[in-house]
């Protein structure tokens, strides 16, 4: 007899990057918006939300910059989280079944 193996097709360790990886999103963003002053926080939500966050590179610097880099920023690591998620809690579409030698 021949069993479906349902094991996901990624380990959950996925699912502790993606966790890990969006806690320290939510850290980089709160404290880019908390401490705008701070060049590293700044940094590190810049480099996390990478590749979106290459966008700021066409803000003016005009009043109300800062704000809207946050909310890019905030936007970037928010789409890198749900792709990890993502990765992390799909399903295959159909597994070979396992062989009972």
């Amino acid at each position: 007899m021949h069993t479906m193996d349902t094991r996901p097709i990624f380990p959950s360790w996925w699912r502790v990057g993606a966790l890990a990886y969006t806690a320290a999103g939510v850290v980089c963003v709160a404290s880019s918006a908390a401490f705008p002053d701070s060049e590293m926080a700044m940094l590190a939500a810049i480099a996390g939300a990478l590749p979106w966050s290459l966008a700021l590179l066409t803000l003016d610097l005009a009043p109300g910059v800062a704000q809207t880099a946050v909310l890019l920023l905030a936007g970037s690591w928010a789409v890198n989280a749900g792709l990890l998620w993502w990765l992390a809690l799909r399903r295959p579409a159909h597994r070979l079944p396992a062989h009972d030698d």
